[in-house]
């Protein structure tokens, strides 16, 4: 179960992604009184990699499974 709702996940994913292309340009963000710039990008990827997988679990889509297995002779 997820601490967080669905709505409020895509809201911080919008927020991360507004950040994301905004130091790309070359500007600054500010995210909850924190100023993100170009050199802050890998922090920022990883925060909506995170976010998304936390949405992913949220409506089932965690991903493939692989499952392995022998064959008994």
């Amino acid at each position: 179960m997820s601490i967080w709702s669905k709505e409020e996940l895509e809201q911080q994913i919008a927020a991360w992604k507004k950040a994301l292309l905004s130091v790309s340009r070359g500007k600054a963000y500010s995210i909850a009184g924190r100023t993100l710039t170009l050199q802050d990008v890998a922090e920022i990827r990883t925060t909506i990699e995170w976010l998304d997988s936390e949405r992913r679990k949220l409506i089932g889509q965690s991903g493939p499974v692989f499952v392995t297995g022998r064959v008994v002779r």
